[in-house]
């Protein structure tokens, strides 16, 4: 028997929101159109939770389970590697440095003057000063999701552990998604999220999972602001960095080292 668990899965926010629109509790059961109806719904409730416009939430907030930390330990003479499968974008101009022998992490900039930076500069190993992330080519672009890399510059000489903070690309009601991101421990506001879309289907509306949205949504906001110290909880707009060091003009040195 599955251990007991308190997050909210996908099979249960659907059996509440077809219960909900009286198509009964048995979603295997219910026709096409239904399936979809129930799916469509659950959609937009978690976009709703996971996006909530400033006039639900009162505030702006970037979940922190939506922008994770991901390690990478670099290889002698390898400058290329992998991404998560759910990164979708940078949330930092800057990696960070695990350990605490190197303070500035690379800067990460775009392609094209990552480019002008690899060319220009005359030394290709040692510590990582710049990166940059392409999307990798794969046989069939279409069929297959975007994945994408981490490129350093210089090739790292060494191995060094780097953070990287990025944003996640969601895709929560699919085949292969039992629990949707949050839901261990915002399970209660996901499910009110969810009904108060559904309430807009009924023929009488009385918005009473809205507000109770709305309750718990500011309870789930409040929680997730304490999950982890720094500036990035209850972020209110712009990172810290990005709201005070923009990206400088790259220079090159004859050494290598950015100016």
């Amino acid at each position: 028997m599955a251990e007991p668990t308190l997050s909210v899965t996908l099979g249960e926010i659907r059996r509440e929101v077809s219960r909900f629109l009286s198509f009964g509790r048995e979603y295997d059961a219910l026709t096409i159109t239904q399936q979809e109806d129930v799916d469509s719904i659950i959609r937009r409730g978690l976009r709703q939770f996971y996006y909530p416009p400033p006039s639900v939430a009162g505030m702006h907030h970037r979940w922190t389970f939506l922008q994770p930390t991901h390690r990478i330990t670099t290889v002698e003479d390898q400058g290329v590697y992998a991404l998560p499968d759910d990164f979708g974008a940078m949330v930092s101009t800057k990696l960070t440095y695990a350990g605490h022998e190197v303070v500035g992490g690379p800067q990460v900039v775009s392609d094209h003057a990552f480019r002008e930076v690899v060319e220009s500069s005359p030394v290709a190993s040692g510590r990582p000063l710049y990166a940059t992330v392409r999307p990798r080519m794969s046989g069939d672009q279409l069929a297959s999701p975007t994945r994408y890399d981490l490129i350093m510059h210089p090739v790292p000489e060494r191995e060094y552990l780097l953070d990287v903070v990025y944003s996640v690309v969601l895709d929560a009601v699919s085949q292969g998604v039992d629990i949707p991101a949050g839901a261990s421990v915002h399970s209660e506001t996901i499910l009110a999220s969810c009904l108060a879309i559904a309430e807009e289907y009924v023929v009488d509306p009385i918005a009473k999972y809205r507000e109770l949205f709305r309750e718990r949504l500011v309870s789930s906001i409040a929680s997730d602001r304490t999950t982890r110290g720094g500036w990035r909880i209850g972020n209110m707009g712009r990172g810290r960095d990005e709201r005070s060091s923009p990206v400088p003009r790259l220079v090159v040195r004859y050494d290598g080292h950015p100016q």
